[in-house]
């Protein structure tokens, strides 16, 4: 994660700065004027306090009459580069220009006395413009109101504690690499692999429920295909055999999959415990009870091809917030949990929305996370890669959300499929890829 301060001269940020760098150990960066393509480089190193950023390179070269190194689509695109990076931005500005006047005489900078007021006027102005984004992690302090530097720094401190997919997912892999245990593989495993026993992380912004980082790569074709299967309530594989024949290799009956989680969920049992854990919390919004099962007692464990990887996922409403925790017996980083977390996630969303509240934390334990030999390069570029993510974003939840796209992409798959790269542009024609 990045801070970036944007504002007037004198108006704080250096001081901010100085107490972020000691506080939370970042790098200090005094980011000169650059081009766009510099300034995205700069934002994808992290954990890096920038004072004065990509507005600055809006506002100065409209004072000072200089060409600027990119326009405003150009300071758009910063701007999602640091929306998809999790970053801080904070926009100072006041309403009372002479407390930046007083601060200027005192510090005996009589140059910028001239051309504060119209410092003030421009951030103020793109404050208000890059407000229309709703992003939840970008402040904007007036100096001038009483405890205006108070409130900021107890924003900050609660900001610095999150964590969305991407950076939960980057962390994962960090800690495979690096306190990962060497195992030898088994009769029931694919090789040897590098495990993590016991491990959790905690997603607390769960925004974005797909993670979409260039060093991953996921497929969104398959993904999709996924959620698509998950979501029907289907467990044949002549559906997800669309998408990979991985599933083809661990059935036991060439058929159906043990693993079709959307059946186990809504079907398997002879009820739907979506439904039922909804209507429970609905009854009563404090109870522990809201729990989907998923692996149940098997007296063919020791044969099956396809012992089910997730044991529960828990449900609680705390602070009228909804958090979810899940339990898994096993989890391989790349081709389970990269794929694993934007259903849990978006079941989470989708649960919360049902029953009015808003999203809480996500917490995922395994008893085994690991990665097998064959992709401890991957890991490798994932754990020590940098934040760029995927072009198109992918919009998993709309997809949940309506029936109509659903139904139109599942008859797409049932009844006209022809390819995955024909699959993909029915899908973008939906809308949720843009």
């Amino acid at each position: 994660m990045n801070i970036i301060l944007e504002g007037p001269d004198g108006i704080g940020k250096t001081t901010l700065a100085n107490k972020l760098v000691t506080n939370y150990n970042m790098s200090y960066n005094h980011f000169p004027s650059e081009t766009l393509e510099n300034h995205l480089n700069a934002l994808y190193q992290g954990n890096t306090v920038f004072d004065r950023f990509h507005i600055g390179e809006l506002v100065y070269p409209e004072i000072y009459g200089r060409e600027p190194k990119f326009d405003f689509d150009g300071g758009n695109k910063i701007m999602r580069a640091i929306v998809d990076n999790n970053d801080l931005l904070i926009i100072f500005i006041t309403s009372d220009i002479n407390i930046l006047k007083d601060r200027l005489i005192q510090r005996e900078e009589y140059n910028y006395l001239e051309e504060i007021e119209q410092q003030n006027q421009l951030f103020t102005k793109y404050a208000y413009i890059f407000s229309a984004w709703e992003y939840n992690n970008m402040y904007v302090v007036d100096i001038a109101l009483d405890g205006a530097y108070d409130r900021l720094w107890s924003w900050i401190v609660s900001r610095m504690n999150q964590t969305n997919i991407n950076i939960a997912y980057k962390n994962v892999c960090k800690d495979l690499i690096e306190k990962g245990e060497l195992i030898s593989g088994g009769k029931t495993t694919r090789g040897d692999y590098r495990e993590l026993s016991n491990y959790s992380f905690t997603i607390n912004d769960i925004t974005n429920d797909v993670i979409n980082l260039k060093s991953r790569n996921i497929s969104y074709n398959y993904l999709i295909g996924e959620m698509l299967w998950y979501w029907s309530g289907r467990n044949d594989l002549a559906f997800i055999r669309h998408f990979s024949k991985f599933w083809d290799k661990i059935s036991d009956d060439g058929v159906t999959s043990n693993s079709a989680y959307g059946y186990v969920l809504q079907k398997k049992h002879g009820f739907n415990q979506i439904e039922t854990i909804i209507d429970l919390l609905k009854q009563d919004p404090s109870s522990r009870r809201a729990i989907l099962n998923f692996n149940t007692p098997n007296i063919n464990v020791k044969d099956t091809k396809d012992e089910i990887c997730t044991i529960c996922l828990s449900f609680m409403i705390r602070d009228n917030k909804l958090n979810c925790t899940t339990v898994m017996r096993s989890n391989d980083v790349i081709f389970g949990l990269s794929y694993d977390l934007s259903f849990f996630i978006s079941l989470q969303k989708y649960v919360a929305d049902r029953l009015g509240v808003s999203y809480g934390s996500y917490t995922h334990y395994a008893f085994s996370m690991h990665v097998y030999e064959k992709d401890f390069d991957l890991v490798n570029d994932i754990a020590y890669g940098d934040m760029r993510i995927l072009d198109n974003k992918l919009d998993i939840y709309r997809l949940i959300k309506s029936e109509n796209i659903m139904n139109k992409l599942i008859d797409y798959v049932d009844n006209k499929w022809t390819s995955k790269e024909d699959f993909i542009e029915v899908v973008k024609d939906c809308g949720i890829i843009r």
